[in-house]
């Protein structure tokens, strides 16, 4: 074998042109691209004849210039790997691809399942002092989620994972919509911490939701679930006075110390760490409210039977039972002292302060839902008369059955 540098002119540095013969006597040319050219492996091709072998070296030289030393780095089976996956990602740079990998398959802060998430999640929250039927409603979404998506990497959760999810579930929209926003924090919180690299819930159509109108009780009804509490559970009748009549949600009946409770004043201290709102407000009590309270009021503790919503509604069910009240409506004692104090008054301004709410919201779910001579009759409603105005609404009841029973002549 002959090295030949001569019958290549300007041959690059580091490569070797060698002149041999097969083992049938056959000459060929042996071209030696050396780690001074590839700055790593050497790399070795035999060619039948110089031209070729000329050409060769030319585009290999053309290809260093193009895209650096790195080329020579990668093996035979790694360069084809690499062809194919450009024609398969049809125009996508590689390093595109690759990030795009990395940052699902591998994310920076880490690979976490979707339970290790949700876990860290809700110590989060519970550290932050959410409240507890938030804290609650949090736990009850994630494990329903769960059940689906628990040992999955969250990273790796598409938008079409999520889709395919709810396409697959029988909720009411409004439900729908609840675990959608749910969701959509959980995968913030995610990607906040690096575990995902995007949120695909944000891109989830949401539901359109009817706006129901609010439900409200009629003075009927307030009349008898006053009148059962105070015979069957006196100490459900300050909580159910100040919902009727004072519009105090219930989270802040059962959070309401009597210490907060001013009948001097006549007033109520929404504390903001009680506030749903997070924000303070003062209530102001009607003269009907004061005479519920004055009998029952104590210097200090618990306003209502127990701190817990969910004990609370169930004494409330119980009373509802009692009372005969057939559709009692979702939110009623606050949905009903909104509209009965917004047509006693006729400001949205002042319901909203009274009631924690934007006047906005006033004006638009409470508004021209009762009649002014209702509303005068609903704040109307004390103990001293609570057992005449029971017995003058049967009465009346009576005779309006009567009356509809009876035959109508042409």
């Amino acid at each position: 074998m002959k090295i030949m540098r001569s019958v290549i002119a300007d041959l690059p540095y580091g490569v070797g042109v060698y002149r041999s013969r097969n083992g049938a006597g056959k000459p060929f040319w042996r071209v030696r691209l050396g780690k001074k050219f590839t700055g790593g492996m050497a790399l070795k091709r035999e060619f039948p004849n110089l031209e070729v072998a000329r050409e060769w070296i030319e585009q290999q030289e053309k290809q260093r210039r193009e895209t650096g030393a790195g080329t020579y780095r990668l093996s035979i089976a790694q360069l084809g790997e690499a062809t194919d996956a450009f024609k398969r990602l049809g125009g996508i740079s590689l390093i595109t691809a690759v990030s795009f990998y990395l940052s699902h398959a591998q994310p920076s802060g880490g690979s976490r399942t979707f339970k290790q998430v949700a876990d860290e999640f809700l110590k989060s929250r519970r550290l932050m002092g959410v409240r507890p039927r938030t804290y609650l409603q949090y736990v009850s979404y994630l494990r329903v989620l769960g059940e689906e998506f628990d040992d999955q990497p969250i990273s790796q959760i598409s938008r079409s994972d999520l889709e395919d999810f709810f396409a697959e579930s029988e909720w009411k929209p409004r439900t729908r919509m609840n675990y959608m926003v749910t969701l959509s924090t959980l995968f913030t919180f995610a990607q906040d911490r690096d575990y995902c690299p995007a949120n695909p819930a944000t891109k989830i159509s949401r539901p359109i939701l009817d706006e129901n109108p609010v439900g409200i009780l009629r003075i009927a009804d307030a009349v008898a679930l006053l009148l059962v509490a105070r015979k069957e559970e006196k100490a459900m009748v300050p909580a159910l006075a100040l919902g009727l009549f004072a519009g105090l949600r219930r989270s802040e009946l059962c959070s309401l110390d009597w210490s907060e409770v001013s009948l001097p004043f006549g007033t109520v201290e929404v504390k903001g760490s009680k506030a749903k709102t997070r924000q303070r407000r003062i209530v102001h009590l009607c003269a009907s409210l004061k005479l519920w309270l004055r009998p029952l009021a104590k210097k200090s503790g618990p306003v209502t039977v127990s701190p817990r919503d969910d004990i609370f509604g169930e004494h409330l069910r119980e009373l509802i039972g009692k009372a005969k009240i057939a559709d009692y409506p979702h939110n009623g004692l606050r949905h009903s002292f909104g509209s009965y104090h917004y047509e006693r008054h006729r400001n949205e301004q002042l319901t909203a302060s009274e009631m924690g709410n934007s006047p906005a919201v006033i004006f638009r779910h409470y508004r021209s839902l009762v009649s002014p001579a209702d509303a005068k009759r609903y704040f109307s409603i004390t103990p001293r008369n609570l057992d005449r105005l029971s017995k003058k609404m049967h009465d009346d009841a009576m005779k309006a059955a009567a009356e509809a029973e009876r035959p109508r002549h042409a």
